[in-house]
């Protein structure tokens, strides 16, 4: 099997206003990272994504044969992306030998352009770092969507010391959540200057021509049930409080509680399954399933209040830039949502209650005003001036303003 890049795939050469380097994005399996830095090629940089998972991953998603097969996709005129599938813990366990595979594809990739500019490598977690090493790029920049500790906790010191060691060397470590810039602000202060906090972007293709005050035509899916329509998007998993999804669905028992989201799998023995299963039992709680992105938008065009229902004291929601927050609001919908840190920045444009009871005190007010906030022109003007367009443009800038010494 021939992985070449053919000579149709090959880029145009670079103008001389385009940025100068190139980019190998490891990895950009989630779609938020993909978000983020595929718009870079539509300002001139020439990107390779690398979407890489284990095998048992591939088998539980039912990944077609090609992904198997590493294949090089073209995207666009200076977007490609290629898929890895690997033994679980390869990389992890083995990581210089992990890394090589990747590496290569990098160098064959970036030798098939026109006129190769120096190589730049985003890495979006510290373990590669050994594709570093291995592939030498020009410049470095860390993208950092969690506190990965808690991803392997039999390894969360070497992880962090791992981490900290990426913010030190890379030229940009850019942070979805304030409070991850922060504690590595803290813990690096020598890279205090080089550490971004970029949150997620809005999706353009959401957001309306005007502020929306009243709540979009709902799906079909959903068009029969009895409003107010209290909607939440995301997986449906351990990181919710279910007790406050079922005070909801009783404080409105003529109204309609939706859940879109993968399903979580079976967990009898754990608490809080035990709790979902009493949330998703109460009768006007309605569970959708899998939607995709553009189906997405039209059910939170649709709520009568976008609800963010996260336990405030559990680790991952302490550390986590929701991207529920930027695709809520992209509709112009009202939100309620528990006091996450991240979503504290924002409680000039949504209710962040601090209880319970003053979450659900947020959800009547909105619904006793027909379902308007009056936050509805604030929160489209934000969307529009934080879509992940403008985003990857603000990213951009600030890397290019810490390799100039570097990338032309």
């Amino acid at each position: 099997m021939s992985h070449a890049v053919t000579e149709s795939q090959a880029v145009s050469r670079p103008r001389e206003d385009e940025p100068g380097f190139d980019l190998v994005v490891a990895d950009a399996s989630w779609s938020w990272t993909e978000r983020l830095f595929s718009p870079l090629a539509d300002l001139g940089v020439r990107v390779l994504l690398i979407k890489a998972c284990d095998w048992r991953t591939a088998l539980n998603q039912r990944r077609p044969v090609r992904d198997w097969l590493c294949p090089l996709k073209r995207d666009g005129e200076r977007l490609w992306q290629r898929q890895f599938v690997l033994p679980p813990g390869w990389m992890k366990t083995y990581p210089r030998l992990g890394m090589r595979p990747i590496a290569w594809a990098a160098r064959e990739w970036h030798r098939s352009l026109d006129q190769p500019r120096p190589l730049a490598l985003a890495i979006s977690y510290p373990h590669y770092l050994y594709l570093r090493d291995v592939l030498r790029p020009a410049s470095l920049l860390y993208y950092n969507m969690d506190d990965y500790a808690f991803y392997w906790t039999s390894r969360r010191e070497s992880i962090r010391k791992l981490e900290r060691r990426a913010v030190k060397e890379s030229d940009l470590s850019v942070f979805c959540a304030k409070i991850r810039a922060q504690e590595l602000a803290d813990a690096v202060p020598e890279a205090r200057d080089r550490i971004m906090h970029l949150p997620h972007g809005s999706p353009s293709a959401a957001i309306s021509s005007s502020p929306q005050h009243r709540p979009a035509s709902p799906p079909d899916a959903i068009a029969d049930l009895p409003r107010p329509l209290l909607g939440f998007v995301g997986t449906l998993e351990d990181r919710l409080d279910w007790d406050l999804v079922s005070d909801v669905a009783r404080a409105f028992p003529d109204g309609s509680v939706i859940l879109i989201g993968r399903e979580p799998e079976p967990a009898a023995e754990q608490s809080w399954y035990e709790k979902y299963r009493n949330a998703i039992s109460l009768p006007n709680v309605h569970r959708l399933g899998w939607k995709s992105q553009a189906e997405i938008m039209r059910y939170n065009a649709a709520f009568d209040v976008c609800l963010i229902p996260y336990q405030i004291d559990h680790p991952f929601n302490r550390v986590a830039c929701p991207t529920k927050v930027m695709d809520y609001m992209a509709t112009s919908r009202p939100v309620v949502s528990t006091a996450l840190p991240e979503c504290r920045l924002y409680d000039h444009l949504f209710a962040i209650a601090e209880s319970s009871e003053e979450f659900l005190a947020s959800i009547r007010s909105i619904v006793d005003r027909g379902s308007d906030d009056g936050r509805a022109a604030l929160r489209w003007q934000v969307a529009r001036d934080s879509t992940w367009e403008l985003t990857s443009a603000r990213l951009l800038q600030q890397f290019r303003d810490h390799t100039q010494d570097r990338l032309p």
